[in-house]
């Protein structure tokens, strides 16, 4: 079940978009339940108390626009997929601080919808999945989306989610064929980062989405935050 929030001051608009989000989720064979309001304010309660995988924003709405909810999901660690859904192209470049998934083009939406919702299903797959490890606890079995980075540690692993460090026996080369197809990149030869939680690049350094600032090394710097910039867009 992908648990989707819509909102679009037109209610209209809103109406007419959220059942062409539903028939695509469908013919993705994925089972989709719909939030919907016309209200930004009714949904940022609604994100602060229930868990939301995708939202669609109509970018300029009055008096909260899109770009605003966008903070706020940023402010408050919420990692939903965004798409922003517009009728005024010139606010999609506007919008590139707030790292969004997709757009769409209310002109172009029934031409649009079917691909941003397969990347959508894509990626929600991609984050479904594991990484498992054996430390001197036990096994561990680690859902990809909530490990933030590796560390390396002579012949040991330090596995970095939010809460805790998991140590185990293995090296970064590993790791790097095991997950570089899996979203994670060698920013030093020392870590391996999920690319998922970059938050800012900042001259040689990345900021997680946790706040702990790592160093990009020196070898292929460039296409390291080349990289890094064509994922977070």
């Amino acid at each position: 079940m992908i648990r989707i929030s819509i909102c679009d001051d037109e209610k209209t608009v809103l109406n007419e978009i959220s059942g062409k989000i539903q028939l695509a989720f469908e013919n993705e064979n994925c089972q989709a339940e719909i939030f919907k309001t016309a209200n930004p304010f009714e949904l940022l309660e609604h994100i602060k108390h229930n868990d939301v995988d995708v939202l669609f924003l109509d970018i300029d709405m009055p008096s909260l626009n899109g770009m605003d909810i966008a903070q706020f999901l940023i402010d408050s660690d919420i990692r939903a997929l965004l798409i922003f859904v517009t009728s005024h192209d010139a606010l999609v470049y506007q919008s590139f601080r707030y790292h969004p998934f997709g757009f769409i083009r209310k002109s172009y939406f029934d031409e649009e919808i079917g691909s941003v919702v397969k990347s959508i299903t894509d990626d929600l797959q991609k984050k479904s999945e594991y990484f498992s490890c054996k430390t001197n606890e036990g096994l561990f079995r680690f859902l990809l989306s909530d490990i933030l980075y590796f560390e390396s540690e002579s012949n040991y692993i330090n596995l970095h989610c939010k809460d805790k460090v998991y140590k185990f026996r293995s090296t970064i080369t590993a790791l790097e064929k095991e997950l570089s197809s899996k979203g994670f990149i060698r920013t030093h030869k020392g870590f391996l980062v999920n690319q998922q939680h970059i938050f800012a690049i900042r001259g040689d350094n990345i900021e997680l989405s946790s706040k702990v600032i790592l160093p990009i090394g020196r070898t292929n710097r460039d296409s390291v935050k080349k990289t890094i910039l064509r994922y977070m867009r």
